[in-house]
């Protein structure tokens, strides 16, 4: 399985407190079945350039190289916080890409509208860069909850969306995120953990969704 969302990376944002942590979190996804995990440390432009943000990132990295359990690969990304009054330069922004990719995820205003130059600045984003936004955890923007039809309108974009595992299981997430899932509307799912206890790598709740669903017959292989 791919864990497509996390902050294992040890002190470097409001994930992994250090590298012992970091590697717990790393052995607990592997033994849940990870076979991949992408790192998307926090981006939210304020202290320091695109540039910068991946020195420290590969710094970060460098802490745990040669100690990351067998058989578990890591890919290299990004959290970026997208509003309406980001500036960045996009063609910077685009260096946070998923390594190897046109992919970058994208955490939007946790606000319970949002307005309309957000939407206008990432579809400038997207046409100038020729990035492919996943917009991160879907499911928890308050905007999203109180108007469904925001995640429709961000596919309609271009954009992807990623589901939390955990939203499957939260009584205030639960019936939208099976919603998108049986609409075909979740195009990946993450664990969005940052440590050991309360946001725990937790990538075993997909199983048991697919199983689920496989049962009522609602999902084939």
């Amino acid at each position: 399985m791919i864990d497509f969302h996390s902050h294992v990376l040890p002190k470097l944002d409001d994930g992994a407190k250090d590298v012992e942590t970091s590697l717990k979190m790393l052995e607990a996804s592997k033994q849940q079945g990870v076979t991949t995990l992408l790192c998307t440390p926090h981006y939210y432009g304020k202290k320091r350039s695109p540039e910068r943000f991946l020195e420290k990132r590969q710094a970060s990295y460098a802490l745990i190289e040669g100690k990351i359990p067998e058989g578990l690969t890591l890919r290299f990304g990004a959290e970026v916080y997208f509003t309406q009054d980001n500036v960045t330069a996009y063609e910077d922004l685009a260096l946070l890409c998923i390594e190897g990719t046109r992919y970058i995820m994208m955490e939007f205003p946790f606000t319970s509208h949002w307005q309309t130059r957000l939407f206008e600045k990432l579809e400038a984003f997207i046409y100038e860069t020729g990035c492919t936004p996943i917009v991160a955890h879907i499911e928890r923007y308050p905007a999203v909850l109180k108007k469904p039809s925001l995640a429709k309108k961000l596919m309609d974009m271009g954009c992807l969306l990623q589901v939390n595992a955990e939203a499957f299981e939260n009584k205030k997430t639960k019936s939208f995120a099976y919603a998108l899932l049986k609409k075909g509307m979740v195009h990946a799912v993450g664990t969005d953990t940052h440590n050991l206890e309360d946001r725990a790598p937790n990538l075993q709740i997909l199983s048991k969704v697919l199983s689920t669903l496989r049962h009522f017959g609602q999902l084939t292989d």
